[in-house]
């Protein structure tokens, strides 16, 4: 749809950056803060706030097509950008209340594998409506009332919700927990550890540049087989995740990631290979990425860090994405024929950036972490003492090597890690702000 709304709005393909950032530019700060409120004020609000604000962002987006107003589709993904932002840690509490133990992973893949599958449907209907239909407008209707819709079920879960006993462990405690005030001192950032900014770098990189790639497309044909790489994400994720428990190798798994990635963007760059196989070795790095990633902060922090990690880890994802969104359009109108050729390039030194950066955390986590971040769910936990809850991510502080605050040692590095962080987030922020005022 990329020619189509430049066309009926009249637009440059930075400009086009600048409406796909703006979902990631307010979610740049937004998943630490997002997370601080659902804890301090519980999953029932959240969870209605962020469908309102979700529904009513993708509506106004929807009548932006019948005004053809630049204005109000870019208000209408700053409204979605900060409910999308948030619902995500809205989604994975009200697991974490529900399920325990080994299935609390599963639903967890299973979030991600619908996460993806929706992601598919998206990409490789938004067209087909907009030919049937006769109006590009109707497929952003269809997707705002598919928000009307969650919002309705959303209600729903809370009068269901009002409506269950729930029992005296489990959940009561989870509720419980939830509803008390939480305390955070910035203090704690300066304990982070090295292998947690290489996560942070990789998942910039990764996070950042995986679903800019993807809406870079410009016609049917290209959203089609763009649409290809949600594929095997729904159909990996939750085999990944189980071999995670089993096997371990999450550093692998990162490696593999930026590899895939780097093979899959060569491929359709500098062969003639159908651009379908290139984006199915892409959409394995879909599938290794996330699983690796997100599932190594809890075994490198204590708990106690373990949701300021995850708010950076998230925070970091979107000021990729907002950067990669506006620099990919500036390279695109830069070239005198408004081709994809630098664009590719700018990608692949992306994934060899990752690359290397998963190598350097392989490399610490076998010298340093006594390949923490390796171990499967078994070793973990005979690491630590045979204790047999699954979840080893859990377990007391105490019982993992460089888990404790008192232990980890105060970084100076962390200094420039923070530094480094403030500069481009600052950076999405005012590529965002000249091309949007200016």
């Amino acid at each position: 749809m990329k020619n189509t709304i430049k066309q009926e709005f009249g637009i440059s393909n930075s400009q086009y950056g600048v409406i796909q950032s703006t979902v990631s530019i307010v979610n740049t700060v937004l998943p630490v803060i997002g997370g601080i409120f659902v804890d301090a004020f519980g999953t029932v609000p959240g969870s209605i706030i962020t469908t309102i604000l979700v529904t009513s962002g993708n509506t106004l987006v929807a009548i932006s097509t019948s005004t053809s107003s630049l204005p109000t589709m870019i208000f209408g993904r700053i409204l979605y950008g900060i409910g999308s932002g948030t619902v995500v840690i809205v989604q994975e509490t009200i697991l974490s209340q529900w399920f325990k133990g080994r299935s609390l992973a599963a639903v967890m893949a299973l979030l991600l594998t619908v996460s993806r599958l929706a992601s598919f449907m998206a990409q490789a209907t938004v067209v087909p409506i907009a030919n049937w239909t006769g109006w590009y407008g109707y497929g952003f209707w269809f997707s705002a009332g598919l928000c009307m819709i969650s919002f309705f079920f959303n209600l729903v879960y809370i009068g269901l919700l009002r409506t269950v006993d729930m029992p005296s462990n489990g959940c009561q405690r989870q509720v419980k927990a939830i509803e008390r005030k939480k305390s955070f001192r910035w203090h704690k950032l300066m304990y982070l550890p090295h292998s947690f900014w290489l996560i942070a770098a990789m998942e910039f990189l990764l996070g950042g540049s995986w679903g800019c790639f993807l809406h870079i497309n410009s016609d049917a044909h290209a959203a089609a087989t763009a649409s290809m790489a949600q594929i095997l994400p729904v159909i990996l994720m939750p085999f990944l995740g189980i071999c995670l428990d089993k096997y371990g190798k999450r550093t692998w798994m990162m490696i593999g990631s930026g590899i895939c990635m780097l093979i899959a963007l060569v491929l359709l760059d500098f062969t003639h290979i159908p651009p379908v196989v290139g984006m199915l070795i892409f959409s394995i790095s879909l599938s290794l990425g996330p699983v690796g990633l997100v599932s190594s902060v809890p075994i490198i922090l204590p708990l106690s860090l373990v949701g300021t990690g995850m708010g950076l880890i998230k925070s970091g994802t979107n000021i990729g994405a907002s950067l990669f969104d506006i620099t990919t359009g500036l390279i695109q109108d830069a070239d005198p024929n408004k081709g994809y050729k630098g664009v590719i390039l700018f990608f692949i030194v992306i994934a060899a950036l990752a690359v290397v950066a998963g190598i350097v955390l392989c490399i610490l986590d076998y010298s340093i972490y006594d390949r923490l971040l390796d171990r499967s769910a078994r070793e973990a936990i005979k690491a630590q003492g045979g204790e047999d809850d699954i979840e080893y991510s859990k377990l007391n502080d105490h019982r993992r090597p460089n888990s404790n605050p008192s232990r980890l040692k105060e970084l100076r590095a962390n200094w420039f890690y923070g530094g480094l962080y403030l500069v481009l987030a600052a950076s999405s922020w005012i590529l965002f702000a000249k091309f949007v005022l200016f």
